[in-house]
């Protein structure tokens, strides 16, 4: 997982095309639909490491569906245990289904907020941050954290 920042960096500041047009869409097969969870499946496969957050070839483009597999794999940690690399699900509404879905690139266990890599979110804390415009590096604080998943193997 040593070039995830890499890749995930190279994405910060790319913005969709019109109607979700995204090459993160074109990638998976799913284009002009909402993309957090093609994003990070694609940055997770060119990584290498896909294998072990999905058992699909390219991941997963909805966030219910994804949770649902991780959690039925044992791969939930707790929001406080978060690092590097784990998968972390946002509730940004007041339904029971997860909205939004990155990549934690860095945990600050004394202010509980995550640093987290980000498809499909706005750039700022104005517009939709579950349905944006690109791919940024979000803040997050925990209240938003819906769950946390492990990638097999990660200790």
């Amino acid at each position: 997982m040593s070039n995830l920042k890499e890749i995930a960096d190279g994405y910060i500041g790319y913005t969709e095309g019109p109607n979700n047009d995204t090459e993160f869409g074109k990638w998976f097969g799913l284009n002009n639909q909402p993309w957090c969870a093609m994003a990070a499946s694609k940055i997770l496969h060119e990584a290498g490491v896909l294998a072990q957050y999905s058992s699909k070839k390219k991941g997963h483009a909805s966030c219910d569906e994804w949770l649902k597999h991780l959690a039925k794999s044992n791969q939930l940690v707790p929001i406080g245990q978060a690092q590097r690399g784990d998968l972390v699900f946002f509730q940004f509404d007041d339904d029971a289904q997860p909205d939004h879905v990155g990549i934690v690139q860095y945990h600050n266990t004394a202010f509980k907020y995550v640093n987290v890599w980000e498809g499909n979110t706005s750039s700022g804390k104005a517009g939709s941050q579950s349905n944006g415009d690109g791919f940024y590096l979000k803040k997050r604080k925990y209240d938003t954290i819906m769950a946390v998943a492990r990638p097999k193997g990660a200790k």
